[in-house]
């Protein structure tokens, strides 16, 4: 009988609580089975060390902060049911899509080999993760099932659909109802996989961008020519807190750490802010910004209603002086 797996969402250092809902469907539908239920997390290593890029340990390694981390989520984990935690380390900053976690989530996937995966359907990754997992494994995908059964459980979809232990082939399914019950202790083992790779570089997101960006009154734009720039970036972040507004760039930005891997747009992508601050030069499509200000460029221009010409570090500081004294 093959491994039941279900994706683990945080929510802060605590499992999401979808992501709950589909382990307790996993519990139920892997003792039915006979099956392991595997609970797994993707999680950022902060830890500096060089690590063997093959190491698979029993042990939990890493920063203070991140042991911290995986203990409170072992022990949420094992009280909901799972058998064992898998852990799969990455360098790379932590964002519910796939150029983020498709890489380490994958080698999980590849050593498990899971003839079931789970996911909370209204878990942030899970619209992301799901089918592409199912094109991965080559498995059918219920978009959303409920547990259905007490001694040989199944998973019901609303189309009809339905998972149970007699079927052959592999599944994915994004659970959209459970009853969720304490089923297991704390006494639990920790699979961590440090796997190497990071973020998958070819995946870059173009001509879209998640909601908060689309309808952000206020953005920040950092070009990739001044991302590596600590600077700056500190600079940019400082200048995006006062306004309230998301630092967007490009893929190299993002690959830079400037900006979060949810917040890469381009030429195609559509936002219309009314306050668009660019600091270098970015590639975006400014025509529905009511107002641009332009940082680190000689002039304003057609295009800009104002510009700090210098360096972009020192006049990064400067604004946010200015906006903190205006503030107060």
């Amino acid at each position: 009988m093959g491994a039941v797996l279900v994706h683990i969402d945080l929510d802060g250092d605590r499992p999401h609580p979808s992501s709950l809902l589909a382990l307790a469907a996993g519990r139920a539908v892997a003792s039915s089975w006979g099956a392991t239920l595997y609970a797994a997390l993707v999680v950022r290593d902060d830890d500096e060390r060089e690590r063997d890029p093959a190491e698979s340990t029993g042990r939990i390694g890493g920063s203070t902060k991140q042991v911290k981390a995986i203990e409170a989520t072992r022990a949420a984990l094992a009280r909901a049911g799972a058998d064992k935690i898998v852990v799969a380390l990455t360098d790379v900053a932590l964002a519910p899509l796939w150029a983020a976690i498709g890489a380490p989530w994958q080698g999980i996937v590849d050593h498990l080999r899971p003839r079931l995966v789970l996911f909370g359907a209204d878990a942030p990754a899970a619209a992301e993760l799901g089918p592409r997992t199912a094109a991965r494994i080559g498995a059918r995908i219920l978009p959303r099932a409920r547990a259905i059964g007490v001694d040989l459980v199944e998973l019901r979809d609303r189309d009809g659909g339905y998972v149970r232990a007699a079927d052959g082939g592999a599944a994915v399914v994004l659970v959209g109802a459970a009853r969720l019950a304490n089923q297991g202790d704390d006494d639990i083992d920790v699979l961590v996989l440090s796997l190497p790779g990071g973020a998958d570089t070819r995946v870059e997101i173009a001509g879209c961008a998640p909601a908060e960006l689309v309808h952000a009154r206020a953005v920040v734009a950092i070009g990739d020519e001044l991302a590596n720039d600590p600077a700056v970036a500190s600079g940019a972040s400082q200048l995006a807190a006062l306004l309230g507004a998301p630092v967007i760039g490009g893929a190299a930005a993002a690959r830079a750490g400037a900006v979060t891997p949810g917040a890469v747009v381009d030429r195609a992508t559509p936002l219309a802010p009314e306050l668009c601050v660019t600091i270098g030069a970015p590639t975006l499509d400014l025509a529905g910004c009511t107002s641009v200000i332009r940082i680190g460029t000689s002039t304003a221009n057609k295009t800009a209603d104002g510009a700090l010409a210098g360096g972009a570090a020192a006049n990064l500081a400067q604004l946010a002086r200015a906006l903190e004294e205006a503030g107060r």
